[in-house]
């Protein structure tokens, strides 16, 4: 909001409000508080307290703006309810917390969310993944002894060891040794 916004909004809440004291410092008080804000979000929200109420102050308007925020990023609290799955790796904590944040934004800003098809999101599990350096596809790591072939029975990575009559079973010793080394290797 520029500064001949607030000029605008202060009159448009003088005549919301008529009985609300103005004088020549008013506008600028408003938009040392409002400044950040939009003209029009703030326009509605100070009609939405005038609603309510016969004097309209510039937190209240805040407070106003804050609530419909809240209300319209509601939908996306809590498991499942997203409307938008983020663009963003769930292994890279930070691009993901960003893509969260950015769709709950624009939720709360009330700008459309996309659905994406779920095939699309889930084509890649269990499949192999270029190794860092570009070349050839490496298998899916993963921590612990299932981060590893089994010597005993050579089970694959990340698959569960075998017993004779092929069931699953707890990882052999030499699995789980070669696991914990490779753990140790990598935090000395």
């Amino acid at each position: 909001m520029t500064e001949e916004d607030a000029v605008v909004l202060t009159r448009y809440v003088k005549a919301l409000c008529p009985q609300q004291k103005f004088d020549e410092y008013t506008p600028d008080a408003w938009h040392d508080v409002l400044g950040d804000l939009p003209l029009g979000t703030a326009r509605e929200a100070a009609a939405a307290v005038a609603r309510r109420q016969p004097f309209v102050s510039p937190s209240e308007i805040r407070d106003e703006i804050r609530k419909r925020r809240d209300n319209q990023a509601a939908d996306l609290q809590g498991p499942g309810l997203a409307a938008e799955v983020p663009d963003a790796d769930p292994d890279d904590v930070v691009a993901y917390l960003a893509a969260v944040r950015a769709q709950r934004t624009r939720a709360a800003e009330g700008q459309i969310l996309r659905r994406r098809p779920i095939a699309e999101l889930v084509a890649r599990i269990g499949r192999a993944t270029p190794d860092a350096a570009g070349g050839e596809p490496s298998p899916v790591r993963r921590a612990g002894p299932l981060g590893r072939e089994c010597p005993t029975c050579t089970a694959p990575i990340g698959r569960a060891c075998r017993t004779d009559r092929d069931r699953e079973r707890a990882p052999h010793e030499a699995r789980t040794a070669r696991a914990h080394l490779r753990i140790t290797e990598e935090t000395a």
